[in-house]
């Protein structure tokens, strides 16, 4: 919270000091139609990876169940464990210092600035700096996340878009599918540790190829079908 609140804190004297703006200027107030897309959002990555994730596990005969003894606290928690890291990397990557980078340049350095800082700091967070192959696969994987969603803040002028899109993405993988390691086993898990199949074919193939580049490719389809908010300047 304390790293959350610095953020907000330099990115008002940001503000104020370059543009005579205040942190209003981020979108965090939001009209009907904004909130609208803010939800939408949020239930783009939320169904993509329920329709996945539940997709290939049918195919490798490897149903989720109900963890039996998941609680209230836990979900809690890693909710706000969640929430926190989502708002200090939207802040830091899609906040004043990319309007920064836009208005003194222009709208594709923005975009690069998002896209590598990104990738960048995911090498650290995920622990694969120093592994060549790991670390160009982090950077184009979240660098082009980082991409889409400057381009969200950019398009809906509101931060709140990126921080949904981001939220629900992380949400559904971490709390309604346990994929993350550091959050432990959440509401759903695999029923065997082993899938019991290995299956060959297109329909794997298909599979394997979404879970890496479909959700990248439907928010960008999603972005596009957005208007951009012209009436506010960014």
């Amino acid at each position: 919270m304390i790293g959350i609140s610095i953020e907000l804190l330099i990115s008002w004297v940001l503000l104020r000091l370059i543009f005579r703006e205040n942190l209003a200027i981020l979108g965090f107030m939001l009209s009907k139609k904004k909130l609208v897309l803010v939800i939408s959002g949020f239930l783009l990555p939320l169904i993509y990876h329920i329709v996945l994730q539940l997709s290939i596990a049918a195919v490798v005969e490897n149903p989720f169940i109900k963890n039996q003894q998941y609680s209230f606290a836990v979900f809690a928690n890693t909710v706000w464990f969640i929430v926190k890291g989502v708002l200090v990397e939207e802040l830091l990557f899609r906040g004043a210092i990319l309007l920064l980078i836009i208005r003194k340049w222009n709208l594709a350095a923005g975009l690069c600035f998002s896209a590598f800082g990104f990738g960048i700091y995911h090498w650290f967070s995920y622990g694969v700096f120093g592994q060549p192959a790991q670390m160009i696969t982090v950077l184009l994987s979240t660098g082009l996340m980082g991409l889409l969603f400057a381009q969200a803040f950019y398009k809906a002028k509101t931060i709140w878009m990126p921080i949904a899109l981001h939220f629900g993405y992380n949400f559904t993988s971490m709390v309604v599918f346990s994929m993350e390691k550091n959050t432990g086993s959440q509401f759903f898990v695999k029923k065997f540790i082993l899938d019991p199949i290995h299956p060959e074919g297109v329909i794997p193939l298909l599979l394997l190829i979404l879970y890496y580049v479909g959700f990248p490719l439907l928010c960008f389809l999603f972005l596009r079908s957005i208007k951009e908010q012209s009436q506010q300047r960014i």
